[in-house]
């Protein structure tokens, strides 16, 4: 059986610890390199080294840990540059050299990412250049099955992707269908394509709820409103039940016995992504940095000197949450429709992640 070949490239991470008969065996190295047709190159460092081999999929590094072997520097550390040049490039296939390394040396580098350690003051030319053509060899073995790998995963992306839009498709004709046959309210509506944002006012002045509720329908939100935290939580949670969408809820942050910030929190249990406006008659650093912690997106401020104002910003949060809202409806949907798939997808995706860290 034929030897493989010597890699056509073979860059040398240099830590110039080489003197005396030492330096006289790497020169020979990469004389003959250069002799036999292989391009060498002699860098400083890893990050050198990673650059080189990131353009060169066949090329072959060889890692200089000869100031170890002369005792010079700790094992550890050799094994540190080893360890280097396989973070920053995980196919590398890094080949440690020194002259007679202690046994130590050798089990600390091939630990630490290093597939073969030449002995440059025992080892044949012969012996060397196969050790680095079965390292070439390795490497692009591992760089040919990365790339199948993320061939493999974009492919599967690619068809999730495309079972999304069929879904949603199917999911939008179905709901137009029941609009049709009179059977809509046997739809969840948030995923309804058509539908206009949501919007729940919690205020518990009538006056200022109904003012409210006008300006935000007036705007083309379709909007509700409760004078009560207890009755606007229960009704959250009602249409959580029933699968009716909730865009976005504008709660007075001073309604008595539950407060708007808790009002906010309690709805979010079934609904986490769900878009607050906080009304209050007042600025305060402290409650602007509790809201903040919460996420609450905005504020409203009494009296409504600028509805126009307010309502503008009212309604670009709602739509936006509307869209939000429709995805995480759409993809919970296809979550059930398809569980097998997606169980299955996110195992082979485990196992992907699993063989590329181990190679």
């Amino acid at each position: 059986m034929s030897a493989p070949p010597v890699p056509e490239t073979v860059i040398v991470v240099a830590a110039r610890g080489w003197s005396g008969g030492a330096a006289a065996a790497l020169r020979t190295l990469v004389e003959r390199l250069v002799r036999a047709g292989v391009e060498t190159a002699m860098v400083a460092d890893a990050g050198e080294a990673a650059r080189a081999l990131i353009d060169d999929d066949g090329a072959v590094v060889l890692v200089d840990v000869e100031d170890a072997a002369r005792g010079t520097l700790p094992i550890a550390d050799a094994a540190a540059r080893i360890a280097e040049v396989a973070a920053l490039v995980p196919d590398a296939a890094p080949v440690a050299i020194a002259q007679r390394p202690s046994v130590p040396l050798v089990i600390a580098c091939q630990r630490a990412g290093a597939v073969d350690f030449v002995d440059l003051g025992a080892e044949t030319f012969e012996v060397t250049a196969e050790a680095l053509a079965h390292a070439g060899l390795r490497r692009a073995d591992t760089s040919a099955q990365r790339r199948a790998v993320d061939e493999l995963r974009h492919m599967i992306e690619d068809m999730l992707k495309d079972l999304v839009r069929t879904e949603r498709r199917s999911i939008d004709l179905e709901k137009q269908l029941a609009a049709k046959a009179g059977r809509g309210a046997e739809l969840a509506s948030d995923v309804d394509a058509e539908r206009a944002p949501v919007v729940m006012v919690v205020e518990d002045d009538r006056d200022v709820a109904d003012f409210l509720v006008d300006s935000l329908e007036d705007a083309g939100l379709t909007t509700f409103a409760f004078v009560t935290a207890e009755e606007a939580v229960a009704n959250a949670e009602r249409m959580s039940q029933r699968g009716a969408a909730l865009d976005l809820v504008l709660v007075d942050i001073g309604l008595p016995g539950i407060d708007g910030l808790e009002v906010v929190r309690r709805m979010r249990r079934d609904r986490p992504g769900l878009a607050a406006f906080l009304i209050t008659g007042y600025s305060d650093p402290t409650l602007t940095a509790r809201a903040a912690d919460l996420g609450v997106v905005g504020f409203v401020l009494k009296p409504f000197d600028d509805a126009r104002l307010f309502v503008h910003r009212v309604r670009d949060e709602a739509t936006a949450a509307m869209a939000r809202t429709r995805d995480h409806g759409y993809l919970q949907r296809i979550k059930h429709r398809h569980e097998r798939v997606l169980s299955q997808y996110r195992l082979l995706l485990a196992e992907i992640e699993r063989e590329r860290r181990t190679r």
